[in-house]
C-alpha cells in the first residue's frame, strides 16, 4: 500500500493562483489552513537546517590567534660602585708668612753682623733708636757692625757713602743694602734683615733692589 505524500505547497499555491486568474473560486478555508500548514513545515526545516550550518560555521571557525605579547625589557639597573676618596697625607706648609732663612750663616766678622741681625728680628721700629730693645733701620746697622768693631753713623746715607760699592751678583752675607732713604743687612739667598717700620717691626724681608756696599 502506498503511502501517503504531504501536499507540495508549491503545487498548491500554484492552484490557488491559477484559481485566482482564471476567476475561480477562492480556495476553502480547509485549503488554507493546509497550505499554511506546509509553508509553516517548510520554514520550520529551513530554519533548523540554517541554524545547524551556522553553528556548524561557528564551531568550525578558528578564532584568530592572539598577538604575541613584546618580552618584557629588561632593565639593567646601574650599579653605583662606591665611591674612593683619595686622602692626600700631603702636608703642604706655607712658609711664604715666616721670617726664617734657609742661608747659613757666614763665619768670621760677616757672621758675627748677620747673626746680631737675626737676633732683633721681632723687636720694634723706633725711629733714632739704635737698640737694645728697639731699632730704626740705620740703628741696627751701626749696633750690627759695632760688634766687630766697625762704627758707622746713625744715618743710612751716610752710611752708604762710607762703604764699597758690590757688583749686583756679586752680593755677600753681611754686605749693607741701600735704597733712598733705607738700609739693610744681606743675609743671602736674596733676603735681608731690615728694621722696616712701626707696623712691621724688625723683620727678613726679600731683597727689593737698592745698592750693596761692603765694610769688612
Amino acid at each position: 500500500m502506498a503511502l501517503a505524500q504531504p501536499p507540495n505547497p508549491a503545487s498548491t499555491q500554484t492552484k490557488a493562483a491559477e484559481t485566482v486568474l482564471t476567476g475561480s473560486p477562492a480556495p476553502t478555508l480547509a485549503e488554507q489552513e493546509a497550505l499554511l500548514a506546509a509553508y509553516e513545515r517548510v520554514d520550520r526545516a529551513h530554519r533548523d537546517h540554517y541554524v545547524t550550518l551556522a553553528a556548524s560555521a561557528r564551531d568550525a571557525a578558528v578564532a584568530p590567534a592572539p598577538p604575541p605579547a613584546p618580552a618584557p625589557t629588561k632593565t639593567k639597573t646601574a650599579q653605583k660602585q662606591p665611591s674612593k676618596t683619595t686622602k692626600s697625607t700631603s702636608k703642604s706648609t706655607s712658609k711664604s708668612n715666616q721670617t726664617t732663612t734657609s742661608v747659613a750663616p757666614p763665619s768670621g766678622a760677616a757672621g758675627t753682623v748677620v747673626n746680631f741681625a737675626l737676633a732683633q728680628v721681632g723687636k720694634p721700629y723706633v725711629y733714632a733708636k739704635a737698640g737694645p730693645d728697639a731699632y730704626d733701620c740705620s740703628g741696627l746697622v751701626m749696633a750690627a757692625y759695632a760688634r766687630v768693631g766697625i762704627k758707622l753713623p746713625h744715618q743710612s746715607e751716610q752710611i752708604a757713602a762710607r762703604g764699597r760699592q758690590v757688583p749686583s751678583g756679586q752680593w755677600m752675607p753681611g754686605d749693607v743694602i741701600h735704597t733712598s732713604g733705607h738700609v739693610a743687612i744681606y743675609i743671602g739667598n736674596g733676603k735681608m734683615v731690615e728694621a722696616a717700620n712701626p707696623s712691621a717691626g724688625i723683620r727678613v724681608a726679600p731683597v727689593r733692589g737698592g745698592t750693596a756696599y761692603r765694610f769688612l
